[in-house]
């Protein structure tokens, strides 16, 4: 989605890379963004130039996501508590696998010292 600004914020902005390039010692980069016109920065940018800002806020206004209703939220809260539950319910499972495995490796290491074996 492209960001909306102004030709003369696009030419503020231009003035701030510029600067900020010759502070960090880039001269050849900010030479560069130098000669850019500003309409130049806001395409090397991504920038889509607006005319009127007014205008700016109705087409941000088009390209906004539609809020979900409360209806539509609370459905995918439950959806979502349903796959939480299905999810523990699938640890819970694989940790009484491993327990499991636990008690018998404690029980072949009991046998084994019953038979008077040395397990190490």
């Amino acid at each position: 989605m492209a960001k909306f600004i102004t030709i003369g914020d696009a030419e503020t902005k231009r003035h701030k890379a510029v600067d900020f390039l010759r502070r960090i010692g880039q001269d050849d980069n900010a030479d560069k963004f130098d000669d850019m016109t500003p309409e130049e920065y806001a395409e090397h940018k991504g920038l889509e130039l607006i005319e009127n800002p007014q205008l700016n806020r109705q087409d941000r206004r088009k390209h906004m996501a539609r809020g979900k209703s409360k209806v539509e939220l609370e459905a995918e809260l439950d959806e979502s508590n349903s796959y939480i539950e299905e999810l523990e319910g699938k640890l819970d499972d694989i940790a009484g696998i491993a327990a499991d495995e636990d008690e018998e490796e404690d029980n072949s290491d009991d046998s084994d010292e019953d038979n008077g074996n040395d397990p190490d």
